[in-house]
């Protein structure tokens, strides 16, 4: 009963992510009372309601106890619980508010701080800091913020406008992470090290990231199963050796003692890499393992696995929002799967081995007795075998035997190892391209190198090393000498960890390194694997044909994109995807795998681009492979920010912008072809594209560059920034026509949308790009009852995430991200203040 509980729960906490809503909190009692109900009788469906039941408390906990105004400022004491980045003069950091209410579920907020003092884990101070919901940009192939903040327990996010330090007594992580960074910093390698002995990856330039992220090796430097399992595994050892050693015994007592102390030790290293979410999982499952192994209660690793699951949900619901929990999990149930399937294997090759030895054993059985008399004639012919001749021939025979056994035991592991790794390199591969849209194929053989290298050497040294600097640091050293001391204390892994990081530094020049995926490949592979998985074990005719349907999608996709790059016929649909890039702007026009871009969003200092965030992700996801124009309207940081980082990942796209400064490549491999707006028409793939732009202007604004993209039936209006004077010289110069759609002028400012520009456009639908709860109040009521009262439906980028207008001959979809195309409950706005509820 207990097991299938267990199964019910986890499948219903698992597949919650699925849920467009979640149950709200006065339901909490008549669920309850469901759940034990159905205990006894049906624990399967009382798992699954009981697993729903949870992440809807968890999700009512954290939300329950805000204030009433949105964005707020807001003052409150907190303790620093991690520092997440650092950005030129601003560094970003999670705390844990210090208040006497305390909700089920710990919450924390995320800060930004610019040209803060120096701050560390542990410092409680009382800040003054503007605070605003965990809600963000959601586009297709986009990072997903607000799903990765609430996997944390984030409720909120914040600017820090004032700040006092009140108390601070640094925890003993604290202490020996200050006494080993000079140590580290005179590594070549220190980062890597830093990385995983304390978790502490802000030192990992971006270039290392991006060169772990097409190698597949991002894993092996964030602490989770691996390095916990590693380190668990060598303290046992030598602990077990050296209880044997010192007290014998053949009990299982010097087993438990060396799986306590191995326990603790690996704690102790969860403590020191700061015990985050991964590391918190995989200690979770290794701590039941251990207690399963303690109290000698048997059972499968399927069950074991199952358990610990369970475990891990039951301390955070929140665990699978995380791609790491899927991740680490998948990684479990490949090899456990590998595992048994060999292990069967090899119980049928001995079960036919022993029955062919019988058939022999037999067969020699019923000569011998034939031919009995024979027999004892040849045996009286013999002559005698002295003593010492078969004892020397038993121990060649002993040797030869064990010798062949080893080799055996050596073949078998290597053959283990590697279907182990191909299986975990191709699912995960999945799994990844799943979660992020992306594949590396390099990851193979780089994974196969470098797991065992770095769980033989480079885990169990850089351990060594710090046991050994935190022995050194019990003794009273000048700073001077113990810094050399450590320093060649860490040589030996740091050396370990040169080939590595030579190797990861050439993926930069290797084919292929990041293969980025649409989204409907990524579903047709997922299918086709599966489906491969189902004809392994297909046992009839039917499910041989179910296997079959599952892998015919995959093989459509593909024969769909040769026919498309051989014929010059073009499909009658197109789409225009308004991307929410915050405050700004960013139109993709898409038919086929080509597309025009219209604005790029904004960028901020040198770290941050929407280009890079949103932009150049979504036309990976769209399979948008040829970006033919990038039409720029105006000057403006929030319109042009990320032009320079889309030349240099699409070279050979035609510019059209009458910015001067944009006339140039803006660091790009290739000059672009470069045209003003002009009043010029383009015909593209099929389409009409028509330019038009205010040459009488006087401000950036009114100089908007406005494009008209139409078929034979429907029509967009892309309008820029133009305010009233603009719109005007429009009308006058009949330059405007009606409009199906209308991307409306400057966000929705009282400066545009007059009631003639609506009147003469005519839309059928309005779309605001504007940020959610951004501080210009875009769109003004007023512009929006304006558009309202004349019957025309409207959307903000900001509220509906990325809008994706589907055209075919006789008709035009919408889509909106957090209602039609990602409909979870996570992906909802989140009001900061507002107790948020999940219906």
């Amino acid at each position: 009963m207990i097991n299938r509980f267990i199964y019910g729960f986890c499948a219903s906490m698992l597949f919650s992510n699925l849920l467009p809503s979640l149950l709200p909190i006065w339901m909490a009692s008549i669920i309850l009372i469901v759940v034990l109900s159905t205990l006894n009788k049906w624990p399967f469906i009382s798992g699954t309601l009981s697993g729903v039941l949870l992440v809807s408390f968890c999700f009512n906990s954290l939300f329950s106890s805000h204030e009433s105004e949105m964005p707020v400022q807001k003052q409150f004491k907190a303790e620093i619980v991690s520092l997440v980045s650092t950005n030129s003069d601003w560094i970003s950091f999670d705390i844990r508010l210090i208040s006497e209410h305390k909700a089920f579920y710990q919450s924390y907020y995320r800060l930004t701080w610019q040209q803060p003092p120096e701050v560390k884990v542990g410092q409680i101070w009382q800040f003054t800091a503007r605070m605003k919901p965990i809600t963000s940009p959601l586009n297709q192939g986009g990072f997903n913020q607000q799903k990765y903040l609430l996997s944390r327990h984030i409720v909120a996010k914040g600017r820090v406008k004032q700040a006092k330090l009140l108390h601070y007594d640094a925890p003993i992580r604290q202490i020996i992470i200050d006494k080993m960074t000079p140590i580290l910093q005179r590594l070549s390698n220190g980062a890597i090290l830093r990385a995983l002995l304390f978790g502490d990856k802000s030192a990992l330039t971006p270039q290392q990231w991006q060169q772990l992220r097409q190698t597949g090796t991002g894993h092996l430097v964030a602490i989770s199963g691996l390095h916990l399992s590693v380190v668990f595994g060598l303290f046992w050892f030598l602990s077990r050796f050296g209880l044997q050693r010192i007290f014998p015994t053949n009990s299982r007592r010097n087993v438990l003692m060396a799986l306590v102390f191995a326990v603790l030790v690996t704690a102790e290293y969860g403590y020191l890499a700061g015990f985050a979410i991964s590391t918190q999982r995989a200690f979770v499952m290794l701590l039941m393992l251990v207690v399963l192994t303690i109290v000698n209660q048997y059972s499968s690793p399927w069950q074991r696995l199952m358990w610990a699951l369970f475990a891990v949900l039951i301390i955070d619901p929140f665990a699978s929002l995380s791609a790491g929990f899927w991740l680490s999990f998948s990684a479990l149930v490949i090899i456990l799967f590998t595992l048994e399937y060999s292990q069967a294997n090899a119980r049928n090759i001995n079960s036919g081995i022993g029955a062919n030895e019988t058939k022999v054993n037999e067969t020699k059985v019923n000569a011998i007795q034939d031919n009995a008399t024979q027999d004892k004639d040849v045996e009286n012919s013999k002559t005698e075998v002295t003593p010492s001749s078969e004892e020397n021939s038993s121990y060649v025979h002993s040797l030869n035997m064990k010798s062949r056994h080893y080799l055996w035991q050596v073949v078998s592991f290597f053959k283990r190892f590697w279907s182990i790794q191909w299986r975990l390199a191709v699912g995960l591969g999945v799994i990844q391209a799943l979660l992020f849209g992306t594949v590396s194929i390099n990851s193979i053989w780089v994974n196969l190198l470098m797991v065992p290298w770095f769980s033989i050497l480079v885990i169990p040294l850089s351990i060594m090393a710090l046991v050994l600097n935190l022995l050194m640091m019990l003794l009273p050293l000048p700073d001077a000498i113990m810094t050399y001391i450590g320093t060649q204390f860490m040589a030996v892994a740091n050396l370990t960890l040169d080939g590595f990081q030579l190797l990861i530094s050439q993926s930069d020049f290797w084919p292929m390194a990041l293969i980025y995926l649409p989204d409907r490949l990524i579903i047709c592979l997922m299918m086709f694997v599966f489906g491969l998985f189902l004809l392994k074990w297909a046992v009839n005719t039917q499910w041989r044909l179910c296997a079959g349907l599952l892998c015919l999608p995959f093989f459509m996709y593909l024969t769909n994109n040769l026919m498309l790059e051989e014929s010059n016929d073009l499909a009658t649909n197109w789409q225009a995807h308004v991307l929410d890039v915050g405050q700004g702007t960013a139109v993709l026009i898409q038919r086929d795998n080509r597309g025009i871009l219209y604005d790029t969003g904004a960028a901020y200092g040198e770290n941050f681009s929407y280009a890079d965030r949103v932009i150049i992700p979504t036309l990976k996801a769209k399979g948008v492979t040829q970006l033919d124009y990038i039409i720029i309207s105006h000057d403006d940081n929030d319109h042009a920010g990320g032009l320079s980082k889309l030349l240099e990942q699409y070279p050979n796209s035609k510019l059209i912008s009458d910015t001067p400064e944009h006339h140039f490549s803006l660091n790009s491999a290739k000059e672009p072809i470069v045209k003003g707006c002009g009043n010029r028409q383009l015909n593209w793939q099929g389409l009409m594209v028509s330019l038009a732009v205010n040459i009488k202007a006087e401000n950036d604004n009114n100089r908007s560059c406005i494009a008209y993209i139409s078929d034979d039936k429907h029509k967009l209006l892309l309008a820029g920034d133009i305010e009233k004077n603009a719109e005007q010289y429009f009308i006058e110069n009949n330059k405007l026509t009606k409009a199906d759609i209308l991307l409306a002028p400057h966000h929705g400012s009282r400066t545009s949308s007059t009631a003639a520009f609506i009147d003469v456009v005519s839309p059928k639908q309005v779309i605001f790009t504007a940020g959610f709860a951004n501080q210009y109040g875009f769109p003004k009521d007023d512009v929006v009852n304006r558009y309202k009262i004349r019957g025309i439906e409207s959307l903000v980028s900001g509220k509906s995430g990325q809008i994706s207008i589907d055209f075919n001959p006789s008709n035009y979809v919408i889509r909106q991200y957090r209602t039609d195309i990602a409909p979870f409950w996570y992906n909802k706005l989140f009001r900061f203040g507002e107790k948020v509820k999940a219906e």
